[in-house]
């Protein structure tokens, strides 16, 4: 972690700033680990729920990206009029188009996102915590669907102001959340494809933003161990060492 980000966790812990969240003051089921590809978010999730599996705790580890059911159409109509390019990065696609001059193209595909991601909500939250009974770890959640919508839609931090945003930002304030992420350099290093995204600089920028914005936690896995990061992870989600 740098030391700005440790200085400005302290400092929240010091006023008492966890109180105002939704969470504060009862456990929480659900955990969320948040950032760009390459961060180490599963590598922490994975460590905590061994750790919470230690004490009895019974887990799942879902990961979170957009099934995009509806979402692919409204992307076919964006390539067909050449609005829109789709360019694979590792595991998934990655759309690269500007939609801020295109406001009802830009309603469009913001709607058609939080449908498909409220739907995959469902199946991979909902469900496994009534009928299971299980502590949920999520991998990447609504705050990522957000930073993909705000580069996607080309608008960035705008997005917040739009209904879908509003609706996918009340989610994504529901659980606890962590910033797990690190330089671009490092994240090109571990994950070379990276280097193909022309965004990038721009995906850090609005996560560590809506980080700022919404006093989440930060991890700086680039300048930390993994001991170390899921020990800051953990004692941010206020999850027990023991």
């Amino acid at each position: 972690m740098q030391p700005g980000d440790a200085r400005n966790t302290r400092a929240m812990s010091n006023r008492g700033s966890h109180e105002s969240l939704p969470w504060a003051g009862r456990p929480s089921r659900v955990y969320a680990f948040i950032g760009p590809d390459g961060a180490g978010k599963t590598t922490i999730a994975r460590a905590i729920a061994s750790r919470l599996a230690a004490r009895g705790i019974r887990t799942r580890i879902s990961w979170m990206r957009s099934p995009r059911i509806v979402t692919l159409f409204v992307i076919g109509v964006l390539r067909m009029s050449r609005i829109a390019k789709t360019i694979r990065m590792g595991d998934h696609d990655d759309v690269i188009t500007d939609l801020s001059r295109h406001r009802f193209l830009l309603h469009l595909y913001a709607w058609s996102v939080t449908f498909d991601y409220f739907l995959g909500y469902v199946g991979k939250v909902t469900l496994p915590r009534w009928l299971l009974g299980r502590t949920i770890l999520l991998d990447r959640f609504a705050w990522d669907a957000l930073v993909d919508l705000g580069l996607a839609s080309g608008v960035d931090e705008a997005i917040l102001e739009s209904p879908p945003g509003r609706i996918l930002l009340d989610l994504a304030r529901t659980y606890p959340a962590v910033l797990v992420t690190a330089s671009q350099e490092e994240l090109v290093r571990r994950k070379p494809i990276l280097a193909l995204d022309p965004r990038l600089g721009r995906r850090l920028r609005l996560y560590r933003e809506f980080a700022k914005r919404y006093g989440l936690g930060i991890v700086d896995s680039g300048n930390t161990s993994e001991q170390v990061s899921v020990s800051q992870a953990a004692e941010y989600l206020r999850i027990p060492s023991e």
